[in-house]
């Protein structure tokens, strides 16, 4: 495992500081990567030009050495200019948030869908940075016979860049055309479709493979399903129904995966019912609740919800169901694993 140190800004509005933090750990560790060390310091704002102030990023810069570190984390997504500053200044790999999430996700991808989904992501999230990755090559290109000064090396490896994702982007417009198919077929079959959703590592695989009798991978790690999983069931009073399984969330998902995923969250857009996956033993379980809807807000949900509180085993919760002022079910208290309250 590579060894790396988590740095973090604490600003007089940011919430949860601590437990972002640990969530930074577990993605650090579903990368395989060590953490070392994690550095704080309380800001207003971070510094515009290294995130930290520059006191405190010599003292990250003396314990890297110490501690023979080889990578640097920072705990949120930063700006293009503000990593090639810290990777300059540090000499080694600097990671933020975006790309930490982007590795895990192309470890993750298997099938055709997701790989070409992680690709289109990572191509633009690489796209801003050219500039600096490679200072030797920045020299222009241009031959006795051209006038002008010719191009340079950055500016042909954009356009290349710019013309994977364009080929990307067309190879996924032909699944997206299939997804919208099969969906419009199951719709002339009058077929209902529930769709599961929430952040990751709510719980969302287990519940599904508690439903379904199915045995689809589902473990205690972050975004340990990619792409969406359908199953057909059929339920009392309501018939046949087809279940599916979705990718987590997490706080400030990177936009560039909320776009490339955009066809794998269509199942959740055309679905007749969503059950928003809600882990009810964590302490931060409000501001996870917050980050799934601001996702479900930035792709125009407007299917119904249910929320379903799970882990109760863990609460010592008794399952049960709540109600709307109005009378209907708006939550569900089960625990998936424990098969209570299915």
């Amino acid at each position: 495992m590579e060894k790396a140190i988590l740095i973090g800004v604490q600003t007089y509005t940011s919430h949860s500081f601590e437990e972002r933090m640990e969530e930074m750990k577990e993605l650090a560790l579903a990368c395989d990567i060590e953490i070392c060390m994690s550095i704080s310091q309380n800001l207003e704002h971070p510094h515009k030009k290294y995130y930290m102030n520059p006191g405190k990023i010599e003292e990250v810069k003396r314990i890297l050495e110490d501690q023979e570190c080889s990578m640097v984390l920072v705990l949120e997504a930063i700006s293009p200019s503000v990593q090639r500053n810290l990777s300059d200044f540090f000499d080694c790999e600097v990671m933020d948030k975006s790309a930490l999430i982007l590795e895990i996700f192309a470890s993750r991808a298997k099938t055709k869908e997701s790989m070409l989904q992680v690709e289109c992501a990572r191509l633009k999230y690489l796209l801003p940075r050219l500039q600096g990755s490679y200072k030797h090559m920045d020299r222009q290109r241009g031959g006795s016979r051209n006038k002008g000064t010719g191009e340079k090396k950055i500016e042909l490896d954009a356009r290349r860049i710019e013309g994977k994702i364009h080929f990307v982007e067309k190879e996924l417009d032909k699944i997206h055309t299939q997804r919208s198919v099969q969906r419009n077929q199951r719709k002339k079959g009058m077929v209902k479709s529930v769709a599961l959703t929430g952040y990751t590592n709510a719980g969302k695989s287990t519940l599904f493979n508690s439903l379904t009798h199915e045995n689809i991978y589902a473990a205690n790690q972050l975004f340990a399903t990619l792409d969406p999983t359908l199953r057909s069931l059929s339920w009392s009073g309501v018939g046949n129904v087809v279940l599916v399984d979705t990718v987590g969330f997490v706080r400030h998902l990177p936009h560039e995966l909320v776009e490339a995923f955009h066809a794998t969250l269509e199942e959740t857009l055309e679905a007749d019912l969503l059950l928003h996956v809600i882990d009810s033993h964590r302490e931060d379980m409000h501001e996870q609740i917050a980050a799934v809807q601001a996702v479900l807000a930035e792709i125009d949900n407007q299917v119904p919800v249910l929320n379903v509180f799970n882990k109760i085993d863990l609460t010592g919760e008794p399952p049960h169901i709540g109600y709307s002022e109005t009378g209907k079910p708006n939550r569900v208290y089960v625990s998936a694993h424990e098969h209570l309250g299915l």
